[in-house]
């Protein structure tokens, strides 16, 4: 969604971090965050395996996290 908003005009990137990697081409973006997202992924279900507890909880904190700083970027880009 990112990726297509953007090649658009339509938004900027606010994350710091994927700025620069957006700003180089969207399809280093696309294929950036698929690898990070893909690597966080496998390391879970095979991490899961020993201590699903532990990962349950990463989840939900870290789900939690980025949406909270999701929104603390989105009110901060209407300003």
């Amino acid at each position: 969604m990112t990726a297509v908003l953007y090649s658009h005009g339509l938004i900027v990137e606010l994350n710091p971090l994927m700025r620069p990697v957006i700003q180089t081409g969207v399809w280093l973006f696309v294929l950036v965050k698929g690898m990070t997202l893909a690597l966080a992924y496998f390391c879970m279900i095979r991490y899961a395996r020993t201590h699903l507890a532990f990962i349950q909880k990463s989840c939900f904190v870290g789900s939690a996290l980025y949406m909270l700083i999701w929104t603390v970027w989105f009110v901060n880009g209407l300003r």
